[in-house]
């Protein structure tokens, strides 16, 4: 934090430069005048004001803070920990120190300590776009000269989102709580912590069905021929490629191969988060896509499918190509899925009312990573989007499938599936 800048949050009218600056002019116009007593009091207030300044400003300089955490990103209902780390490095002791720490707006993580802000703190927290409500504080105790102390502050996970340590400020001042001074992070020290989806028991029969045969070039299972699993016996409408000729030159009964089957190269997801949105968002129901998007790559991941994801351009946020073809792993999917916001709609003067724009995928990355990905999965709210979606019509339509929130309708010659059913139901509810 040492190269951070120091700013002053907090003080009283007393110690403003201007209020100095007019007692130090009454303060010579009274000695000028012989109001000897009037003078000294004058210069007192002068030099008391003078000395908060200067020790608040001193007690800021040479402070470094270093905070540090186990984890980059935590599912909802999991606690993470900040380890806090400051050294004093002069000689100046420090009476106190706080640290102050905003809660997002979303409210996705909780601090364990918090307080009500002051009104004080309002316009600031409002500004920021951080809750108004409560604040995140941690105290330290009286530190001597070159100390160094270590804290630690736990935040609980919520829900879905991501918090931003860029406006975690250090607080300090004088002994006489005339003058208050602050000083952020480093921009290098700011850290970005991912809450992820939350997630569920979900069915991936699906994604498991539809794997990439290369011989035929359609979506379907692909049989490894070096490799026999098992045999069984001949059915009439097995192929005669199958048949264990070997076996039945022994004089045994017709039995048939069962190969091995190879996994899909990978599962790509196009999310469609604009069909969510609108005049009327479906906020709760957005929630929940992603959080089954999420359990389908963990649980396909577990099973060695390797899963890709594409979000459009939001609010000032480019587009997210993901792909597994390019390495993109777990971890990074889901912190693109903690990080996406659905963007405003946007007005419409000939209906008169605010509408969903569609979505600006970077089409050129997706049809470059056509050429590596197994099958495409479109992900939208319902299929009365899908009409408007310039996407979806380039797309192949025997390697897409759609996936809609609600129950959906056939559109064109996709695979359609609803993304609900899922979800695993379970025999306890």
């Amino acid at each position: 934090m040492k190269n951070s800048k120091i700013t002053y949050s907090r003080s009283s009218t007393i110690v403003a430069l201007p209020v100095i600056g007019a007692c130090l002019v009454c303060c010579v116009l009274a000695a000028f005048f012989g109001q000897m007593w009037m003078a000294a009091s004058l210069m007192f207030v002068c030099l008391f004001a003078s000395a908060a300044r200067l020790w608040a400003w001193l007690s800021m300089r040479k402070m470094d803070i270093e905070v540090s955490s186990a984890a980059r990103g935590i599912f909802p209902d999991d606690e993470i920990e900040f380890c806090v780390k400051v050294e004093n490095g002069k000689f100046l002791p420090l009476v106190w120190l706080e640290l102050f720490a905003p809660v997002p707006a979303s409210r996705c993580l909780l601090p364990a300590e918090s307080r009500v802000p002051d009104d004080w703190e309002y316009a600031a927290l409002k500004e920021l776009g951080a809750d108004t409500e409560i604040v995140g504080e941690k105290k330290f105790g009286f530190m001597l000269w070159y100390e160094r102390t270590e804290v630690k502050t736990h935040w609980k996970a919520v829900k879905r989102g991501m918090y931003s340590m860029a406006n975690w400020r250090l607080r300090t001042g004088d002994g006489f709580g005339l003058v208050q001074m602050e000083q952020p992070l480093r921009e290098e020290d700011v850290r970005k912590i991912a809450v992820y989806p939350r997630l569920v028991p979900v069915i991936p029969d699906m994604f498991l069905r539809n794997l990439w045969n290369s011989e035929s070039g359609s979506k379907g299972v692909m049989e490894d021929p070096t490799v026999i699993r098992s045999t069984r016996d001949y059915q009439t409408f097995d192929s005669l490629k199958q048949i264990n000729w070997r076996l039945a030159a022994r004089g045994l009964p017709l039995t048939v191969n069962v190969y091995e089957d190879i996994l899909p190269k990978s599962a790509h997801f196009i999310f469609d988060g604009n069909s969510f949105g609108g005049e009327t968002p479906h906020a709760e129901e957005l929630e929940e896509a992603l959080s089954i998007l999420a359990s389908l790559c963990v649980r396909l991941e577990s099973m060695d499918v390797r899963c890709g994801i594409s979000f459009p351009r939001w609010k000032d946020h480019r587009a997210v190509n993901l792909f597994a073809a390019d390495g993109a792993v777990t971890e990074e999917l889901l912190r693109a899925m903690a990080a996406y916001v659905l963007p405003e709609p946007e007005y419409n003067k000939e209906s008169d009312s605010n509408i969903m724009p569609p979505p600006q995928f970077d089409r050129a990355a997706i049809f470059d990573g056509a050429k590596h990905a197994g099958r495409f999965y479109y992900v939208a709210y319902d299929t009365d989007c899908l009409k408007e979606r310039s996407l979806l019509r380039a797309l192949e339509e025997a390697g897409t499938t759609i996936l809609t929130y609600c129950e959906p309708e056939a559109f064109g010659e996709y695979e359609m599936a609803c993304l609900r059913h899922l979800k695993e139901v379970r025999a306890d509810g």
